[in-house]
């Protein structure tokens, strides 16, 4: 078991000196193999395999939606924005941009256990950051949620929402 650890830290530190230099655009199309350790939080039981296993995106059984959901690598809700569609450019307005940070990546982005990582994408922006987009929807979080498993921006103004692990819209 310490062995399995031990490997595991090493392939993180790996994960995290490779995206140092990393310049690629592009998602890869291979799969990521994660173990499924669980955390629980008041709100939700996170995956705890994208955490350990360096992975952009995992899922979350979420007590609040009533369905498991995507979350980021530190186990927070991530939404779409419908006006965003099927769009790989931003389309959140400056004014509400703080409130709805994008989720960046530095490095291919990998999925954990349950999701297909042929759906992860990184779009560049106008800025020059890498988003992560998951089916085809960029991916934001949101400043109201203070802990891993909070949903709380949920159905927002109509037009954010959290995503299924398929990728579509939950709401």
């Amino acid at each position: 078991m310490r062995w399995r650890l031990k490997l595991a830290s090493v392939i993180a530190a790996v994960v995290v000196i490779a995206s140092c230099g990393s310049s690629s655009k592009t998602a890869s199309r291979s799969s990521t193999t994660a173990s499924t350790s669980t955390s629980s939080s008041s709100e939700s039981t996170t995956t705890a395999a994208a955490a350990s296993s360096g992975a952009t995106l995992a899922t979350a059984t979420n007590s609040t939606i009533g369905q498991q959901i995507l979350v980021d690598s530190s186990g927070r809700t991530v939404y779409l924005f419908m006006p965003d569609g099927s769009s790989k450019t931003t389309t959140v307005p400056a004014a509400i941009k703080a409130n709805w940070p994008p989720v960046k990546s530095t490095a291919t982005p990998t999925v954990g256990a349950g999701l297909d990582q042929s759906k992860i994408a990184a779009d560049v922006q106008a800025d020059g950051s890498d988003q992560v987009a998951y089916g085809g929807h960029l991916l934001y979080t949101f400043a109201g949620d203070k802990a891993a498993g909070d949903a709380k921006g949920q159905g927002l103004g109509g037009v954010w929402y959290v995503l299924s692990p398929a990728g579509t819209k939950i709401g």
